[in-house]
């Protein structure tokens, strides 16, 4: 057990006078944990990680990997020590666990918000730098989409974020889940926002038509505070972090930001093991698949 986390369980215990089951749910731990951390009266003893020797060799590697990509994920990292015959042979947990100590911590930390299955889907722009079309150097975005419960993703790249690609991309979302959630929760996007932001919002009226086609409540978060969308930000940065760091040599047209869209979706994204809930995004949608609304017969139409 980690001092940190012996020492942040004691404090929750002790100062905000939590019972066991909610400090685990908040520190994504087991009740064992909690149990033994409070059991303890002083902070464990540092145990170094048997596996840790492992590494040793790609050490060099893996900082000159960073120093280039500064946010390349342990899941990427893992795929360039690993190549080659004399690479890593190793799990990606002593990669992650050096990440951890050569990175420098976050800053200001949030309580997670739990949503309900079916209850809301975060969506978000990210930009992706530019691309070269014939003559025309063109900015590329990544739309994201994320069901709040099962974490299960959505992705598509983009040439602009006008109004038709977004509304084209958020039907795209909910036919890629084939349901809709009751909720969707976006930021100031000039798309779905005329004026204001949070609950003084005046929106868009064909946003607000989208909307009510699909039966969902538009939220929008207030100005500046991307946390309150904390799940669909984490999103973005994770399709920079693994899907697109590192990749430079690879996507050099547009039809490359094509077919990695569902590739990385199917193949990591949805299929990986979730740090938040321990699951499958693609497992934890069965639960959820339920408490979703089915689709029109009829599609929604975004062309202009």
């Amino acid at each position: 057990m980690k001092v940190s986390l012996w020492a942040e369980i004691r404090r929750l215990h002790e100062i905000e006078g939590l019972k066991g089951r909610t400090i685990a749910r908040r520190l994504h731990c087991c009740t064992k944990t909690v149990s033994k951390a409070l059991a303890m009266l002083t902070p464990p003893a540092p145990t170094p990680g048997p596996s840790e020797h492992i590494l040793a060799p790609y050490r060099a590697q893996i900082d000159a990997l960073l120093a280039k990509y500064p946010d390349l994920s342990a899941v990427r990292v893992l795929e360039e020590i690993s190549r080659g015959e004399g690479g890593y042979r190793g799990s990606v947990y002593p990669v992650r666990r050096y990440l951890h100590q050569v990175r420098p911590a976050r800053g200001r930390v949030y309580q997670e918000v739990i949503y309900e299955p079916g209850e809301a889907m975060q969506v978000d722009w990210g930009d992706c730098g530019s691309l070269w079309i014939g003559q025309t150097k063109r900015r590329v975005s990544v739309f994201v989409a994320v069901l709040c419960y099962s974490r299960l993703c959505y992705i598509e790249f983009s040439l602009s974020q006008r109004k038709a690609e977004f509304y084209r991309a958020v039907v795209h979302a909910l036919e890629f889940y084939q349901a809709s959630p009751r909720k969707i929760i976006f930021d100031n996007l000039k798309a779905a926002v005329l004026s204001g932001s949070g609950r003084y919002a005046c929106l868009h009226p064909e946003f607000l038509a989208l909307c009510g086609y699909f039966c969902m409540e538009p939220i929008a978060c207030a100005a500046r505070d991307p946390e309150s969308k904390g799940i669909v930000e984490g999103g973005v940065r994770y399709v920079k972090r693994s899907a697109l760091a590192g990749r430079g040599e690879e996507l050099l047209t547009w039809e490359d930001y094509r077919r990695l869209a569902p590739q990385w979706r199917d193949e990591v994204a949805n299929v990986r093991l979730h740090a938040a809930t321990k699951q499958r995004p693609i497992d934890r949608f069965q639960q959820e698949r339920s408490q979703l609304r089915p689709l029109p017969a009829i599609p929604f139409d975004t062309a202009l």
